[in-house]
């Protein structure tokens, strides 16, 4: 598999649970959202690999509520982020985010951004919660 370092700009790799389309309007994400981690210009192929590897080897305590994996390759960082199903349990969506942070050892704080909000407000959506 290539890392997201051999792929273009304004790429996005998608790998998502079968049946799920990643799309805010799939009746499964739908009233869910994403934590996104942000990394420098070609330096997330190792996180990516890492955080495929725990959502195929079910490492989550909540896996049941993970949708799937983004990352974004754009000119100046590159994003993954993990979409889940249910924004509004707030205990069960930060028990996601400290398990991811702590499988790639990311020390940045990371954000929870609600799809509905993302869809209202986009790049003023705030973080519903922080990891």
């Amino acid at each position: 598999m290539r890392g997201p370092s051999k792929l273009t700009h304004g790429a996005d790799f998608y790998c998502f649970k079968h049946n799920i389309e990643p799309k805010w309007e799939d009746p499964i994400c739908a009233n869910g959202g994403k934590w996104t981690m942000n990394f420098p210009k070609e330096k997330s192929d190792k996180s990516w690999l890492y955080t495929l590897l725990a959502l195929i080897g079910e490492q989550f305590d909540h896996g049941d509520e993970i949708c799937g994996a983004v990352v974004n390759i754009r000119e100046k960082q590159e994003r993954i982020s993990i979409w889940t199903k249910n924004a509004s349990n707030e205990a069960t969506q930060v028990s996601i985010g400290r398990q991811w942070k702590e499988f790639l050892d990311y020390n940045n704080s990371i954000g929870f951004i609600i799809h509905e909000d993302a869809k209202k407000l986009d790049r003023n959506a705030k973080d519903a919660y922080t990891a």
